[in-house]
C-alpha cells in the first residue's frame, strides 16, 4: 500500500489555470493519484517542509486562481513509527482548517 504525506484535492474551473497548477504541483514532487483531480506527495519522496510548502501553495492559489475554485490541502500527521495519528485538512482558498 502506498503511503502519502500530503494530498492536494482541487476543483479549478479554468482549464488553463488548472494545467498551470498541476505543473506547479509536479515541480514540487507531487504525483497524480488515479484520474481524479488529486495529487499526492509520497511519504518516501518527502523532502519538503510541509508547512512552508502549504504556505507557498496558499499564496499561489490566492494569486492565480479564482474565488470559485477550491483547493484542499490534506496533511497526514504521524508518530516516529510512521503510524498515522491525525489528518489535517485546510482549504487553501479560504481560512478554513
Amino acid at each position: 500500500m502506498r503511503q502519502y504525506k500530503v494530498l492536494v484535492i482541487y476543483i479549478i474551473a479554468n482549464e488553463q489555470l488548472e494545467k498551470s497548477f498541476e505543473e506547479e504541483l509536479e515541480k514540487y514532487g507531487l504525483e497524480r493519484v488515479g484520474t481524479q483531480d488529486i495529487f499526492a506527495l509520497p511519504l518516501e519522496e518527502y523532502r519538503t517542509k510541509v508547512q512552508a510548502f502549504k504556505a507557498y501553495l496558499r499564496a499561489y492559489v490566492r494569486k492565480h486562481l479564482d474565488t470559485q475554485d477550491t483547493v484542499l490541502f490534506v496533511e497526514s500527521r504521524m508518530n516516529e513509527e510512521r503510524i498515522l495519528t491525525a489528518m489535517l485538512q485546510t482549504n487553501l482558498t479560504s481560512e478554513e482548517e
